[in-house]
């Protein structure tokens, strides 16, 4: 029996992600606007709290973009219907994905946290939180680095490079699991059910 199984079908979920993700960055952006222009009407009362979320939002909007451009090329289909050409670009483009999500994700967190000390007059409230910026500042002093240069060269991470070596998946996986485990344990005091 030497059956040959059929393709899988030429569709895409890439469209259908960028379907969903759309109207949430869309409106994520109208309410940072809203928030922003609050801020400065009548008069200008930027603090922070929305330099960081400024810069949340352009690493938001750049994921998307990266993100967008990615599913142009193919992303979401099935590897059987992608050139090796347009896998390197996905690729590519994946790489910036993962770094301005990574900035969108900290200077969200700091955003918040900056948000919160102008809402209690706590001192242990205030340490908590500054303590919580400085461990998100520390998280993106150590992970940015490891995130842009896991691969020697750097075009390993979308291309075989010969000679090329890349930090072992389990090692970044790892790195996300204690980072996101602090988030976790962070964010417990403010669930309904603890």
């Amino acid at each position: 029996m030497n059956q040959q199984a059929a393709p899988p079908a030429n569709d895409s979920a890439g469209g259908k992600a960028l379907y969903i993700l759309t109207p949430i960055v869309a409106i994520g952006i109208l309410l940072h606007l809203l928030r922003i222009f609050t801020r400065i009407i009548p008069t200008c009362r930027l603090n922070l709290s929305d330099y960081t979320s400024m810069i949340a939002v352009l690493a938001a909007i750049i994921t998307y973009i990266l993100f967008a451009t990615a599913v142009s090329h193919g992303l979401g289909r099935h590897s059987v219907y992608i050139t090796p050409e347009n896998t390197v670009r996905i690729l590519q483009y994946l790489y910036g994905v993962f770094i301005a999500g990574l900035l969108t994700s900290i200077f969200s967190r700091i955003s918040v946290a900056c948000l919160l000390l102008e809402l209690t007059s706590s001192k242990t409230w205030k340490a908590v939180l500054w303590i919580t910026i400085a461990f998100q500042l520390a998280s993106l002093l150590s992970i940015l680095p490891l995130e842009v240069f896991q691969c020697r060269p750097i075009r390993k991470f979308w291309e075989p490079v010969a000679g090329g070596k890349c930090i072992s998946p389990a090692v970044m996986w790892t790195l996300g699991y204690v980072s996101n485990t602090y988030l976790a344990t962070c964010c417990r005091p403010f669930c309904p059910c603890s």
